[in-house]
């Protein structure tokens, strides 16, 4: 990759320059350029890792552990995938744990490594100059050394029409309590399936397992558990065309065969999907080189370099499921973080950037700040209570609906209270606990957290049920402001 900078030549000359397309790396020529570029840099981070899943958490670990500063950004979905599955059985250690409890050791293990985490987003990268440009979502710029991208991916939509109604669900360990008694299906034919149709199992009177084909794609230990659940039915060779509502929740959901023949109307209240993922990479198109499908691309093993994570930009990295469109397993994905962690701290010191000089420009570093958490949140623990606040409100209400055994929930909570701050005098911001509010939950018939529902004049105009950060936030509440 070939990097222009006026102020190259005029600092270490010719020779310097030749060293950015590495045929001198660890040269002293080498590292007085990258000393003389970044002491005029502000927010410089040796380890920037964009995400905070077992992939960024691992090469968190391994980062600390070569004594660099690292930053995990973690985005607004903290944890990632692992955080929405339930109790995992191939954690080698781990007879039975809960996905919630693994990232939470790794994090906690990582914070005591030395790790910064940020609880933001990323906005922009600029992989075109050196050191790397990223812009998160808050306004903070970063200048890294290098950066693993460990994004991870998202549930896959069906989009067919009825997608978007109340009801329909990516996470069973998120939202199963809202359909407890009800009749529910779930969508797919694979591990997660069945995952999700065990979480279900638990609360829901029936599960129907819709499967596209004649036969599942679960591992055969998996449908073994399913035995266990008689209110677990699979139904083969059926297809969702359309999830029908009442205009406020779910009703049924419309399949077909194979051959395109319609079936019976399958009545339900619940949807909830588990027909695979698609990588988080948006970001990164036209800026790295993206495979089919929209998988980062990585070397492998270069002979030149040997850095197995390394994409098509020379200091940049990618692990986990967002370039790994073959196993897409928790435990893959963190040993791909530990092989960008490593291939990290050697293309530093390739170029130069040894421990030493970290130190001396310990001033120039990152540090994360200690924001206060605003005020200006109420908690309602009722809907008697939230019809009092509601009466007396001037101006807009925006209400949340959390739960203490959701992460993204309690991820966005310092946001949510610190845009309230900012919001101060024209929207009053209240919260609500999903699992205390029972009567709240029903009237305005939540089945997703978290939950935002915005109220003008007493009436509802709005419904978000996805984690924001602060400033997708800040951008929601204005634009009820301004409409």
């Amino acid at each position: 990759m070939i990097i222009e900078h006026k102020k190259l030549l005029s600092i270490t000359g010719l020779v310097a320059a030749v060293c950015v397309l590495g045929a001198c790396y660890g040269t002293k020529a080498h590292r007085e350029y990258n000393l003389d570029i970044l002491k005029e840099k502000e927010n410089i981070v040796p380890i920037a890792i964009i995400g905070s899943g077992p992939a960024g958490l691992s090469a968190g670990v391994y980062g600390a552990r070569a004594n660099r500063s690292t930053l995990v950004i973690e985005g607004n979905q903290p944890g990632g995938l692992l955080t929405k599955t339930s109790t995992v059985e191939n954690w080698p250690g781990e007879i039975s744990i809960q996905g919630t409890q693994i990232v939470k050791n790794m994090r906690e293990h990582a914070a005591h490594l030395g790790v910064s985490f940020l609880a933001d987003s990323v906005e922009e990268v600029d992989f075109t100059q050196w050191p790397f440009v990223i812009t998160t979502g808050d306004g903070v710029t970063l200048h890294a050394l290098t950066v693993i991208i460990a994004t991870g991916a998202n549930p896959r939509k069906l989009n067919i029409p009825g997608e978007e109604l109340s009801g329909v669900s990516s996470c069973a360990v998120c939202d199963a309590p809202f359909f407890k008694n009800e009749d529910v299906a779930v969508v797919g034919g694979g591990d997660s399936a069945v995952e999700e149709a065990i979480q279900l199992a638990t609360f829901a009177k029936s599960v129907t397992i819709l499967v596209r084909g004649p036969q599942m794609r679960a591992a055969a230990s998996m449908q073994d558990r399913l035995k266990d659940y008689s209110s677990v039915r699979i139904m083969y060779n059926a297809r969702p065309v359309e999830v029908i509502g009442d205009g406020e929740k779910v009703t049924g959901v419309r399949l077909v065969d194979a051959e395109g023949n319609p079936k019976d109307l399958l009545p339900v209240t619940g949807v909830f999907l588990a027909v695979g993922h698609i990588p988080n990479s948006q970001l990164f198109e036209g800026k790295l080189e993206l495979e089919e499908g929209g998988y980062i691309m990585i070397k492998g093993r270069p002979a030149d370099t040997g850095r197995e994570q390394e994409t098509s930009v020379e200091g940049v990295f990618a692990a986990g499921d967002v370039e790994d469109h073959v196993y897409r397993q928790a435990r893959v994905a963190e040993g791909s973080g530990v092989k960008a962690a490593l291939d990290a701290e050697s293309f530093l010191q390739e170029i130069g950037f040894n421990v030493s000089m970290g130190k001396k420009l310990k001033s120039n570093l990152f540090k994360v700040g200690t924001k206060q958490s605003g005020t200006g949140v109420r908690k309602v623990e009722s809907l008697a209570d939230f019809n009092t606040v509601l009466e007396g409100a001037e101006g807009l209400v925006v209400l949340d609906f959390y739960a203490d055994y959701c992460p993204s929930c309690l991820h966005m909570l310092p946001a949510y209270e610190a845009v309230a701050t900012e919001f101060a005098g024209e929207v009053t911001f209240l919260k609500v606990d999903s699992e205390q509010a029972i009567d709240l939950v029903a009237k305005y018939y939540v089945t997703r957290v978290p939950c935002l529902l915005v109220f003008s004049k007493g009436k509802l105009v709005g419904r978000y049920n996805q984690a924001m950060d602060k400033k997708e936030l800040r951008e929601f509440v204005d634009g009820f402001i301004q409409s």
